[in-house]
C-alpha cells in the first residue's frame, strides 16, 4: 500500500465540556519515503485542539475561489425584518446552543426558499438527543447507518455540549429535523425521547457549507491557547463578504464565539458587553493583558450593519461594522433576544449555513421529499480523521442493494478540507464484493467545492435500478498542495474518541493506488480504525408501468403500437416511464419490432 497522509478536523463543543474531534496529519518534509507527524491531538480542560509541527505551522488560511464581492449588497440587511427568521427560542436549562444555532439556520433557509411560513418550529430536543443516541439495530444498515453514533459517555446529551460538525452529520443521516410538536423542548416528563422517533424527519438536510473564517487560533506545547487573532485584512474582508452573500441569498448562518460568563446573567461588570447598545466585542485582552478564550457558545447571524459604530462597543474594535445576531436565551434577553457582534471579534469561529431540500414543509410528516429514499452506512461523517494519499489515485466505495425498482438521482459527500474536486462513478449489476468497478458503468461526473461541508450532488444522468440489484458508488476526492496532487480516503475513522463506527463485510472497500481492499470491523490504516465510505445515495421510487402500455391508460391495445411508430419517426417524444413500457422485447431499443410484438399479442399470434 502506498504511503498515506492523515489529517483530521477539530471543532469546539459549544456550551459543553467536550469537542468534536481533532486534527492529525502525517506529512513528509524532506524524505517522502517516511511519514512524519505534522499535527497531533492534544487536550486541555476538556477541549481537544491541534498541535502543529512548528516547522510546518502556517496561520495563513486560503480564501476559497468562489467568494463574491459585496458590490450588490446593502450596507445593512436583516433577515428578521424581511420575514426570514423564526421566533427567538430559549435553550434554558441546558447547554444546547449548538442545536439551536443549527436549526435556526435551517429554519431561516426554509423560509428564504418559500417552503414554509414563520410558524415553522423544528425540534432542538430531538436533534440533541439522537445526536448521541444514533445507533440503530435495524438489519438494513444502509437505511439507518447501523451502529454509528456519537457517544455521550454516560453524561446527559443535553449537558454534554456539541458542535455544528456533529449536527451536520446527524441531520444528513436523516435523524431529524422534525417539528417541535413531535419532541417539544420540555423536560417535565424526563429527558428521554421515544426511540421510535429516531429515524423520523419532516424535512431533510441537503447541504451544509462551512464558510471562510476571519480568525486563527494557535496553541502552546502545554496545551494552552497562546494566541487568537484576525487573519490578514484581505482575507477578513473576503470572508465577511462571503458570509454576507450567503445570508442574503440563502438565510441565517450559524457560528460560534467566546461568550463571557456574565452575558447570560448580570452584565454590569462585563468587560466586553455594552448593555446600552446590546453589543459585544471580544479582543482577547483585559487590562492590556492577554486573555485568550476558546469559543463556547453557538449563535445565529441573521444580518449585518456596516455602519454600526465602533464607538458603540465596550472596547473599541478596529473599525465599524457588526453582525445582527439571534441568540437562544429568550426574547427578554438583549434586544428582544438579539444583539450586535463586532466583525472583528477574535473568537469568531466556524461560520456555517444549513440548507434544506427543496420541498414544501409539512409539520404532519407528509412532506413530499426531493429524494425519498436514502442508502448510507456512515452516521458520523469522517469521525476522527481524514487520511490522505500522496497521489490522486485513492478511492473509496460503498456497495448497496436496491430495495425496490428505483431511480438513483443523487449522492452526497462529506468534505473536511476546502478546494477539492470530487470525482464519482456509479456501477450497476456489480458482481464483486471487493472491486466496486466489476459491473456496468452507469454514471460518472466531477464537481469542485471551494468550501468544506456536506454536499448533495445531483447525478448528470439518473440511473435505473431493479429491485435486488447490487450497485456501487465510487469516490475519488482530489486536492492540490503546492505543485503536488493528493487524494483523500473518503472513509470513516476512529481513534477511540467520542464517536463509534461500525463496518460490516461486503459494504465498503478502498483503493490504495494498486489494489481494492475490503473493509470490515478489523480494518486499519496507519493505526486508525477505518469504517465505511462516507458517501450516501439518494433514490426515488420508479414509476410503475405495464409492459406495452405506452400511453399509460392501463390497457395495451393498438393505440400503444401507434404511439411507438410515431416515436420511431420522431413525431412524439417519450418520458422515462414510456421508454420502459415501449421496450417490449427488452433489447434496449425502441423500434418497429416492439410495435409489431404488441400487434401480434393483440391477435393472439405471440
Amino acid at each position: 500500500m502506498k504511503k498515506c497522509l492523515i489529517k483530521c478536523t477539530v471543532s469546539a463543543a459549544l456550551c459543553g465540556i467536550i469537542a468534536f474531534s481533532g486534527l492529525i496529519t502525517a506529512f513528509s518534509a524532506e524524505n517522502k519515503s517516511n511519514p512524519h507527524i505534522l499535527a497531533q491531538i492534544k487536550s486541555s480542560d476538556g477541549f481537544q485542539y491541534v498541535e502543529v509541527n512548528k516547522d510546518f505551522q502556517n496561520n495563513k488560511v486560503s480564501v476559497p475561489n468562489n467568494i463574491i464581492g459585496n458590490s450588490n449588497l446593502p450596507a445593512r440587511y436583516n433577515l428578521a425584518e424581511n420575514g426570514y427568521v423564526t421566533d427567538v427560542r430559549n435553550q434554558n436549562p441546558y447547554p444546547t446552543c449548538w442545536s439551536f444555532a443549527t436549526l435556526a439556520s435551517l429554519e431561516s433557509n426554509i423560509l428564504k426558499s418559500g417552503n414554509s411560513d414563520t410558524s415553522l418550529d423544528l425540534s432542538e430536543k430531538h436533534l440533541a438527543w439522537f445526536n448521541y443516541n444514533g445507533a440503530d439495530k435495524s438489519d438494513d444498515k444502509s437505511l439507518y447507518a447501523g451502529g454509528d453514533t456519537y457517544t455521550s459517555m454516560g453524561i446527559s446529551p443535553y449537558n454534554l455540549g456539541g458542535s455544528m460538525y456533529m449536527s451536520a452529520a446527524t441531520l444528513m443521516r436523516r435523524y431529524g429535523a422534525v417539528d417541535e410538536s413531535v419532541a417539544p423542548y420540555d423536560f417535565s416528563g424526563g429527558e428521554d425521547i421515544d426511540p421510535y422517533l429516531k429515524n423520523t424527519a419532516d424535512i431533510y438536510l441537503k447541504d451544509v457549507e462551512f464558510l471562510s473564517p476571519t480568525t486563527v487560533f494557535t496553541y502552546g506545547t502545554d496545551g494552552s491557547l497562546t494566541n487568537q487573532a484576525l487573519l490578514d485584512s484581505k482575507t477578513v474582508e473576503a470572508s465577511l463578504n462571503q458570509i454576507k452573500q450567503n445570508i442574503y441569498s440563502y438565510g441565517a448562518v450559524a457560528v460560534s464565539y467566546y461568550c463571557s460568563d456574565s452575558m447570560g446573567g448580570s452584565t454590569e461588570n462585563d468587560h466586553y458587553w455594552n448593555d446600552k447598545y446590546k453589543s459585544y466585542y471580544f479582543n482577547a485582552q483585559l487590562n492590556g493583558e492577554d486573555n485568550f478564550c476558546l469559543p463556547n457558545h453557538g449563535i445565529t447571524l441573521v444580518g449585518w450593519d456596516d455602519n454600526f459604530s465602533k464607538d458603540k462597543f465596550e472596547i473599541t474594535p478596529p473599525d465599524d461594522g457588526a453582525w445582527i445576531v439571534k441568540n437562544s436565551w429568550g426574547s427578554e434577553w438583549g434586544d428582544d433576544g438579539y444583539f450586535y457582534l463586532s466583525y472583528y471579534d477574535v473568537s469568531f469561529s466556524d461560520p456555517v449555513i444549513f440548507k434544506a431540500e427543496d420541498a414544501e414543509y409539512k409539520s404532519d410528516g407528509t412532506t413530499v421529499h426531493e429524494y425519498e429514499n436514502i442508502y448510507q452506512y456512515d452516521g458520523v461523517g469522517f469521525g476522527d480523521a481524514q487520511i490522505y494519499f500522496e497521489d490522486d489515485s485513492c478511492k473509496a466505495a460503498n456497495f448497496f442493494t436496491s430495495r425496490d425498482d428505483e431511480v438513483l438521482e443523487a449522492i452526497s459527500v462529506a468534505l473536511l478540507y476546502q478546494n477539492v474536486t470530487v470525482n464519482y462513478e456509479v456501477y450497476t449489476s456489480v458482481k464483486s464484493d471487493v472491486d466496486p468497478t466489476d459491473g456496468e458503468l452507469a454514471a460518472k461526473g466531477s464537481k469542485y467545492f471551494a468550501n468544506k461541508g456536506y454536499f448533495t450532488i445531483p447525478l448528470e444522468s439518473s440511473v435505473d435500478l431493479s429491485k435486488g440489484e447490487k450497485y456501487s458508488v465510487v469516490l475519488n476526492i482530489v486536492y492540490n498542495y503546492g505543485a503536488e496532487k493528493y487524494s483523500i480516503l473518503a472513509c470513516e475513522t476512529s481513534a477511540g474518541s467520542n464517536n463509534i463506527i461500525t463496518a460490516s463485510e461486503n459494504q465498503s472497500s478502498y483503493f490504495d493506488g494498486t489494489d481494492w481492499n475490503k473493509i470490515d470491523e478489523s480494518s486499519e490504516v496507519l493505526g486508525f480504525k477505518i469504517g465505511n465510505a462516507v458517501v450516501k445515495a439518494f433514490t426515488n421510487d420508479a414509476e410503475k408501468y405495464i409492459e406495452g402500455d405506452v400511453n399509460g391508460d392501463g390497457i395495451v391495445n393498438i393505440a400503444d403500437s401507434t404511439y411507438i411508430q410515431k416515436y420511431c419517426v420522431k413525431l412524439i417524444d417519450f418520458n422515462q416511464t414510456q421508454m420502459k413500457a415501449a421496450d417490449v422485447n427488452k433489447d434496449g431499443l425502441i423500434n418497429v419490432t416492439d410495435a409489431t410484438i404488441i400487434q401480434k399479442r393483440l391477435v393472439g399470434v405471440e
